[in-house]
Parts: structure tokens; C-alpha cells; sequence
């Protein structure tokens, strides 16, 4: 009998299990969190190509799997990948006005209050796994909302300000794959008067952003096996995006209003660019870049990614 018939279906028959386990409430984790380790795959694509023995490709991929769990689970530092049988864990609510943590809950709101003297705000998001979402404007009176559901972590917030502009840094403080979590999920609210630079360290998270109705200056995404959904709008007169991707879905939505310029290196990757014209190798225009007086400039490096640019 083949290795690949073999490894490859031990692996469908565990990942089955569980589902169905998951499905029936006995466990419960977040499956973006287990993707968070996509280059397993490049390393079991490469254990198939080595021309040995069957069984020894087994060996060597069952090898591979368990010291690549042991080793992030041993060594990593960001507490992303930590995985856990214990399901007891504290879990945290704070707004961004006072330092009192109340126990035993799964959500958390925070948010900071809005000064119209703040005319440029720069947003550092660690978004790490997860579902996360921005489509309604903050209220008038706070600059951002942030609100999180879920039990992979709780987040802090920090901010440091000037005359008009200021730098908000969401942080996770703990990350663990426990068989009881509820996932997390996180909505996200923007003030849209203030220009706003944002990047977001999203590893294994799903993004779904309507940036339409905020002026953002400058966009970056750093991404692993990730989920990218991003609508732009012609709210500023240029905006720069950068996303750097590993195994992801990028989605990026612009307006017909604006002109566009993309810069690409993707490896293994299917690619849409809807109303682009390739200038040279790694480079596209939409017809109207030259002319428009609203235009966005993307530059995206992604490895085993479909990468689709539509317009609106």
C-alpha cells in the first residue's frame, strides 16, 4: 500500500473525528489557531518528493508533525500557539478608562474617547487568530471600539499621543488552543474624522474590513494562513497597502473612482486582477492611474494564496 494513501487517509479519518467531536460539543478549539502551522505542509510535500521507502515517509512525516507541535509549543514566545488540555483559564472585561478586570467572563470591551484636536491616528492590531470585523463607525464621542467574544485571549490597550495624533497598540496577553474554547470573535468600530494608518499582525485570523467610509493613509497586513476581505474607498486623496501573506484568501475590493497601482510577487498563486493592465514583470496599472486625483497603491508579496482585486 502507497504512503499517500495510507498517511493521507489516517489524516482525513483524524481530522474527521474531529469535527464530528466538535460538532457534538465534547471539544471544542479554534481551527484558524491549528492553521497557524500551514508550513507543515511544505515540509509533508517535501517528505512525499524524498525517494525512500513508503513506510520511512510515514515515519518521517509522523516525526515531522510531533516535533513541530513540541517545538512551538516549547519555544514560542508570543503564546500564539500554545496548546492546552486545561480548560481553566481567567477571562477578562476592561474599558480603556480604568484598570479593574472582572473574572470569569469571555468578553471584553475597551475603547478610547475621541479628541477632535486628533487629526492622524496610527492603529497596531494584533489580531492573531480569530474572526474579526469592521464594518460600523465608532460613536461620535469615541475614537475606537473594540469588542471581543471568545477564549483564546484577553487584550490590553495602550496609547501614546501628541498635539494631533496618536498611536493606539491592541495587544493579545495570552493565546492557548484549549479543547473548551469558543473561539473568538471581535468587532471593531473607527471615528472616520481623523486619518488613520493601520497595521494589523493577523497570523492565522479572518478579516473582514469595510474601509470605505474612514481616510486611511496607509494599510499593512501581515498574515500567515489568513482570511483577507478588505473594501477600500477614495476617502484620502493616496493610500498605501502592504500585505504580506503565507497560505491565505485575499480579497480587495477598490473604487472605480480611483486609480490603482499593484506590485506582486506570489508563488503558487491564483490571481484575479479585475480592471488592471500589466506594465512589466511584477506590475499593474488600472487605466485611469496617471489621471485620477484619488489613487491607492498596493504592493502584495504572497506565497500559497488566491489573490482577487475587484472593482466597485
Amino acid at each position: 500500500m502507497s504512503y499517500r494513501k495510507i498517511f493521507w487517509g489516517v489524516i482525513l479519518v483524524l481530522i474527521g473525528i474531529l469535527f464530528i467531536l466538535k460538532n457534538v460539543g465534547l471539544i471544542y478549539f479554534d481551527w484558524v489557531t491549528i492553521w497557524r502551522l500551514w508550513p507543515l505542509i511544505l515540509i509533508l510535500w517535501g517528505v512525499s518528493l524524498i525517494p525512500v521507502k513508503d513506510y520511512l515517509k510515514l515515519i518521517f512525516s509522523v516525526a515531522a508533525i510531533a516535533i513541530s507541535f513540541i517545538l512551538v509549543n516549547t519555544y514560542d514566545k508570543t503564546g500564539y500557539y500554545s496548546f492546552d488540555w486545561d480548560g481553566r483559564g481567567n477571562h477578562h472585561e476592561r474599558s480603556s478608562d480604568n484598570d479593574n478586570w472582572s473574572e470569569g467572563t469571555a468578553e471584553q470591551e475597551l475603547f478610547q474617547l475621541y479628541d477632535s484636536s486628533i487629526k492622524h491616528v496610527v492603529l497596531n492590531l494584533d489580531a492573531a487568530a480569530g474572526d474579526f470585523r469592521l464594518n460600523d463607525t465608532a460613536p461620535s464621542n469615541k475614537l475606537l471600539t473594540f469588542w471581543k467574544k471568545g477564549t483564546i485571549g484577553n487584550y490590553s490597550m495602550t496609547s501614546n499621543d501628541d498635539s494631533t495624533s496618536t498611536e493606539i497598540n491592541l495587544n493579545i496577553q495570552d493565546s492557548h488552543v484549549k479543547f473548551n474554547n469558543k473561539g473568538m470573535r471581535v468587532k471593531l468600530g473607527l471615528n472616520p474624522n481623523p486619518v488613520w494608518d493601520l497595521n494589523f499582525d493577523i497570523g492565522a485570523a479572518s478579516i473582514d474590513f469595510d474601509l470605505s467610509s474612514y481616510k486611511v493613509e496607509k494599510l499593512s497586513i501581515d498574515g500567515g494562513a489568513s482570511s483577507i476581505d478588505v473594501r477600500l474607498g477614495d476617502l484620502n486623496d493616496l493610500t498605501e497597502v502592504e500585505i504580506n501573506a503565507g497560505a491565505s484568501s485575499i480579497d480587495i475590493q477598490i473604487p472605480e473612482t480611483t486609480g490603482a497601482e499593484l506590485r506582486t510577487e506570489t508563488v503558487l498563486s491564483s490571481r484575479n486582477f479585475q480592471g488592471f493592465k500589466k506594465i512589466k514583470s511584477g506590475l499593474f496599472r488600472t487605466d485611469n492611474y496617471e489621471t485620477a486625483t484619488k489613487k491607492i497603491n498596493m504592493s502584495i508579496d504572497a506565497g500559497v494564496s488566491s489573490v482577487d482585486i475587484r472593482r466597485y
